[in-house]
């Protein structure tokens, strides 16, 4: 059988069934009851995309007759191992953006940035959108993230990128879309069939200004129904998006949500600034996942988020990261996403440990994302989904051997490392620092050939 680090073809990569991990030097996770575990010199057999046992180093040779391929973990210097990065708030198919809504001047505004935004989108065809959803899932899964919460209105491309990159997907649809005057429910509901081993359906509204109380309750009957969506919406980002809720309903956004009976364990707010105290206690009692995007919120000054409050509340479970889109941070990394959540809470009453961000990009995003019984953590029965890490490298070294857990504090700290392989269900996606499935030369000639095209087609 074949060993890796292989470049192997694309027929032997769909054979792939059962792959062995031999001799990982470090596999860095929570275990069974959510405590960050460190655990040297392991190897872990894997087959169709689960994790079926963990063993240490040495007891796998027995079962290496009968693996499809194994992966030589001890090779050059070694391999760390996490479970794969999850980002719970996205927008790929802005990806075309990045550089156009780069503020003219010192004097522009924010709102004046996305204006320009917002037209270049509504300009863009579905071509454009899949491409760009391409470039932002490939360049994820370098950096380590292997499930994404997409919160867009186009789920033809979304779902189209997706698959061709073998990314694990929640495509949230909006209904209600400051971009796309045709969202509804009604057509976001007619892709919930559209879905597949890696990809999951969901609603999104972009803010609570945006629907009605009508269809409001009509999204909760359509919850009531299909038991796996989950709803996510841009909620107390700023302050005038909480007035245009008072404006519009007479409530804030918390009020409305729940008097339409929708907040639950798969409701997921994002940015989730502007709360008060109580409507905090009242999200922890109802088991609302939360989004921090720390970079996001500093680049549009739109406030800081109250991590101490959900510490105070026993809610910090339910807290994941995101990192927004290509006009809200430099690089689509959510380990760089956990180092700005060090720093911004660094001298808070709660300051957040290194092992609290490690959970916030595993198993609290499983979790937000109401899959936390099947990812982020690398455990027999949980999916293969696994970033492998060069542990001869800056990112890691020097750290301290009698205690492994610094090996998180500075993969953290050092952000914006390329893993030197990724897995996803089971089966390889970047071999070798290199994507396994996409040609990335000819991807990045056509997001710069459409990005020009775009341009000009706005003047």
């Amino acid at each position: 059988m074949p060993t890796h680090q292989p470049r192997y073809s694309k027929e032997e990569k769909n054979n792939v069934k059962t792959v062995l991990i031999k001799d990982g030097s470090y596999i860095l996770t929570t275990d069974e009851n959510d405590e960050v575990a460190v655990s040297r010199a392991k190897s872990i057999l894997i087959k169709d995309g689960i994790i079926q046992k963990i063993m240490p180093a040495g007891e796998e040779q027995s079962l290496i007759k009968d693996v499809d391929l194994v992966y030589d973990a001890g090779l050059r210097g070694g391999i760390v191992l996490t479970p794969g990065f999850i980002n719970a708030h996205a927008h790929p198919p802005m990806y075309l953006l990045r550089s156009a809504t780069l503020l003219r001047n010192e004097f522009s505004t924010t709102e004046e940035s996305l204006v320009v935004a917002r037209k270049i989108e509504q300009a863009m065809s579905t071509e454009d959108q899949t491409t760009a959803a391409l470039g932002d899932f490939t360049e994820q899964q370098k950096m380590g993230t292997t499930f994404v919460l997409s919160h867009y209105h186009t789920p033809a491309a979304t779902r189209a990128a997706a698959r061709e990159a073998k990314i694990r997907l929640v495509d949230a649809v909006s209904i209600a879309s400051k971009t796309d005057p045709n969202a509804s429910l009604e057509k976001a509901v007619q892709t919930f069939s559209d879905v597949d081993e890696l990809i999951s359906p969901g609603l999104t509204i972009h803010t609570m200004e945006r629907a009605s109380v009508a269809e409001l309750k009509s999204v909760k009957q359509v919850m009531e129904k299909y038991q796996n969506v989950i709803l996510t919406i841009h909620c107390g980002e700023t302050v005038a998006e909480v007035e245009s809720s008072i404006k519009k309903h007479g409530k804030r956004p918390i009020e409305v949500l729940a008097e339409a009976g929708l907040l639950n364990e798969r409701l997921v707010l994002s940015h989730a600034v502007h709360f008060t105290s109580d409507e905090i206690k009242l999200l922890v009692e109802h088991n609302v996942g939360v989004v921090h995007l720390p970079t996001s919120n500093r680049i549009h000054k739109s406030g800081e988020f109250k991590y101490a409050e959900f510490f105070a509340h026993n809610g910090t479970k339910k807290i994941a990261l995101g990192t927004d889109s290509v006009i809200s941070k430099s690089k689509l990394d959510i380990v760089s996403e956990a180092f700005q959540s060090k720093m911004l809470h660094q001298n808070s009453t709660y300051p957040v440990s290194y092992g609290t961000l490690f959970k916030m990009m595993t198993i609290n995003g499983a979790r937000v994302l109401n899959q936390d019984a099947t990812v982020g953590k690398i455990l027999p029965g949980y999916k293969a989904d696994i970033s492998f890490w060069k542990l001869k490298d800056r990112a890691f070294i020097p750290y301290d051997f009698e205690n492994p857990e610094t090996l998180i504090g500075n993969l953290i700290s050092h952000a914006g490392n390329t893993v030197r392989d990724l897995m996803i269900n089971g089966q390889f996606v970047i071999s070798n620092r290199k994507h396994a499935l996409i040609n990335e030369s000819k991807l990045l000639e056509e997001l710069q050939q459409r990005h020009i095209q775009l341009r000009d087609r706005i003047g």
